[in-house]
């Protein structure tokens, strides 16, 4: 969704959150979570559709960094300008710095190009990158909480459960197409991530 007014972009998320809380009070405490990203630009750019470059910086911000209102920069600078320089609660929100935004993006693009790759080593992912592995390591867990190799795994079962979600093929299939060596060792990893086997989730959610 776009606003016009950062202000009112903000409101609205901590206004969802909070009814979030009273809506959902049945469900799994583990599963009681929303994350949302909010992020900002022009319209045309290099990219083919309309806001490309700022919906995909928000939808990598709720989606990767391991916090459940996150704000660009941009965002935050244009709110106080909005507020007579009044400061985001940083309780509720994060706010990436430059630096933060830039690896969010470098290391995406580089994910996007390796995640079905099942013969890709972790151990490389930071020369890959760029970085030593202690310098990845430090800065993926301060981004989204995770080691790299929990990361890449998890990467891998959430394009795996949309890909089953939109009956992209069989359990198998979208177990290889994910860069999982086997059906089976992806039935495990989805039942430690999502508390469910795939097959279950197929049938509970999808043939109804």
């Amino acid at each position: 969704v776009s606003f016009i007014s950062v202000s009112d972009a903000i409101l609205c998320a901590l206004k969802i959150q909070y009814n979030f809380q009273y809506i959902t009070t049945k469900m799994d405490a583990s599963m009681r979570r929303l994350n949302i990203g909010i992020s900002s630009g022009a319209p045309v750019t290099n990219k083919d559709s309309f806001f490309e470059e700022t919906i995909t910086l928000a939808k990598r911000l709720c989606e990767i960094v391991d916090d459940q209102i996150v704000i660009t920069s941009e965002v935050k600078s244009l709110y106080e300008n909005e507020n007579r320089n009044e400061f985001i609660n940083k309780e509720h929100i994060r706010t990436l710095n430059p630096k933060e935004e830039k690896f969010l993006t470098h290391l995406m693009d580089f994910v996007g190009t390796i995640w079905t790759k099942p013969d890709f080593n972790v151990n490389d992912f930071g020369m890959k990158l760029g970085y030593s592995k202690s310098q990845l390591n430090r800065k993926l867990k301060n981004l989204t909480g995770k080691s790299p190799n929990n990361f890449i795994v998890e990467y891998k079962l959430q394009q795996a459960l949309k890909s089953l979600h939109d009956q992209k093929g069989n359990i198998s299939e979208i177990a290889f197409e994910t860069g999982f060596n086997s059906a089976a060792y992806f039935s495990t990893c989805f039942k430690n991530k999502f508390g469910i086997l795939p097959s279950k989730y197929v049938q509970q959610y999808i043939n109804y």
